[in-house]
């Protein structure tokens, strides 16, 4: 089994981090940078077919974008979303751009120049202004979340009027290894298109900002709307996971694993009944085949599998395991594994350590608790894998073997989940943003954003700040800065806070 891993690349002195530790000097006399444009009637011969290179890009995406605009589509477009609402499938939007190369091409091409990444990708960011620009085709709107290096804002395409959430990324703050995870979000985000994933549509590059386009998703989070319902069974939590794992399975079958499965990043379409559970945020998903596994600490502590606990190498079981904790959570409203220290939390994943105590697990049935099982098996190659559990009969047939009976005390409990973890998400973000104030130049964050504004960070990166238990104490002064300074968001409300208390 082959292991792929990140590469580092030092742009002060020049060096390649390779995944086996060693460094490689790279020559920095043949650095390309980008064009200058000399005197009038003095432009060399090579800058001519550069310039000509870049109007001809220009032609190609100028043609794609009178193609895109033609009034019979705009014409069904409109159509469409008047039967369907704003977000379209795919097939009914430009197609996107293709990619470009990779930039780390420029660095493995042995033409024995160290063309560094970041020169690369601006000369392509150069190219790519030159054809389109994002205030040319969208009219940006209010602020829906935001995150370290990036904000999430609504918009609204100039054209066919539909509306679209644009994930405005600040690439002046990026590093060489944050330039190479926005490229791979991008072109996972490209490929996916699935009704339970939030589909990217568009991805514009500028100088300063890197734009991508996604659904507008409107429904917020599913574990917020299961709490306003006036009635849940273990049959809509049965029919809930199947969306989720439908997603997943289809992920997995394009070689992607998201890494990153929780809660916030479970998004309802719209506040219609009955509308389709999103997945979002794909900011820490790698690409993988079936002979490659990865080794790196990244995720949410409360979700993280056990082999990536232990440092082993892993791929897409670690989903599957999340998924195992999102389903304990939709039966009966709190986590299977729990504990104010990290130590001791990580200790007890890495363990399988979780039962289904009385009286709350009494009214589920064998079912879902054997499916349960089969997502936290410790040994990922005994796990069962996203297809195999969509067979298993609780799923596909619940009807005849989920249970029907209202769950009041699941909701209950989870509306104090949901309360304690807001909390918990605000406050892990002030201190992020405080560390990271005086770091700023010198940190490598992951950070990425979702269309629902969510943060998430590398595990590792979230380790080095909470492994310490906060005291409810500590956690009110940190709530009274937050709200002093108004780094908390207006949607955690004094209701919210109360439910922590209780």
């Amino acid at each position: 089994m082959s292991t792929s891993s990140e590469v580092n690349i030092d742009h002060q002195n020049c060096q390649l981090d390779t995944p086996n530790g060693h460094q490689q000097h790279l020559p920095v006399s043949g650095t390309c940078s980008l064009p200058k444009v000399g005197p009038k009637n003095h432009t060399p011969r090579s800058e001519i077919s550069k310039r000509k290179w870049a109007s001809e890009e220009c032609y190609i995406g100028e043609k794609r974008q009178r193609a895109s605009t033609n009034q019979n589509q705009i014409n069904l477009l409109t159509q469409l979303q008047q039967q369907e609402g704003p977000n379209l499938p795919q097939q009914h939007l430009r197609p996107p751009l293709p990619p470009l190369p990779p930039p780390t091409a420029a660095v493995t091409a042995g033409s024995g120049s160290a063309q560094l990444y970041s020169e690369h990708y601006l000369q392509q960011l150069a190219m790519m202004n030159a054809c389109t620009k994002f205030s040319d085709n969208y009219d940006v709107k209010e602020e829906l979340g935001k995150g370290a290096f990036s904000v999430v804002r609504r918009c609204v395409h100039k054209t066919t009027g539909l509306e679209f959430a644009a994930k405005i990324i600040n690439t002046k703050k990026l590093s060489a290894r944050d330039f190479q995870k926005l490229e791979r979000e991008a072109r996972i985000c490209r490929k996916l298109q699935h009704p339970n994933i939030v589909r990217l549509h568009d991805s514009i590059q500028e100088e300063s900002f890197h734009y991508l386009v996604f659904d507008l998703v409107t429904g917020g989070e599913l574990f917020e709307d299961i709490v306003a319902r006036e009635f849940y069974s273990e049959a809509d939590a049965s029919h809930c996971i199947q969306q989720i794992l439908e997603s997943i399975a289809y992920c997995h079958s394009n070689g992607v694993v998201h890494r990153d499965l929780k809660p916030e990043n479970l998004l309802l379409a719209s506040k219609a009944k009955g509308a389709a559970v999103k997945l979002a945020d794909f900011g820490l998903a790698i690409e993988v085949n079936d002979s490659e596994a990865w080794h790196g600490f990244a995720g949410t502590p409360g979700y993280l599998s056990p082999e990536v606990l232990k440092k082993d190498p892993y791929s897409k079981p670690v989903d599957i395991w999340a998924c195992g904790v999102i389903l304990y959570i939709l039966l009966v409203g709190y986590p299977p594994f729990w504990d104010e220290d990290q130590h001791r939390l990580y200790a007890q994943i890495k363990a399988g350590a979780y039962d289904y105590p009385s009286p709350e697990w009494d009214t589920v049935t064998p079912e879902a608790k054997s499916l349960i099982d089969s997502m936290l098996t410790v040994n990922p190659k005994k796990r069962i894998t996203a297809d195999q559990a969509l067979k298993v009969p609780w799923i596909c047939n619940r009807e005849r073997v989920a249970s029907a009976i209202h769950r009041q005390d699941t909701v209950d409990c989870l509306k104090k989940f949901n309360a304690r973890r807001k909390l918990k998400a605000a406050i892990s973000a002030v201190k992020m943003v405080t560390r990271m104030s005086g770091v700023l130049r010198t940190s490598d964050s992951t950070g990425s954003v979702a269309s629902n504004g969510s943060t998430t960070h590398d595990a590792s990166q979230i380790a080095g700040t909470s492994s310490q238990p906060t005291s409810p104490a500590a956690e009110g002064a940190i709530l009274t800065t937050m709200i002093a300074t108004r780094n908390l968001s207006s949607k955690f409300s004094c209701e919210n806070f109360k439910e922590v208390l209780v």
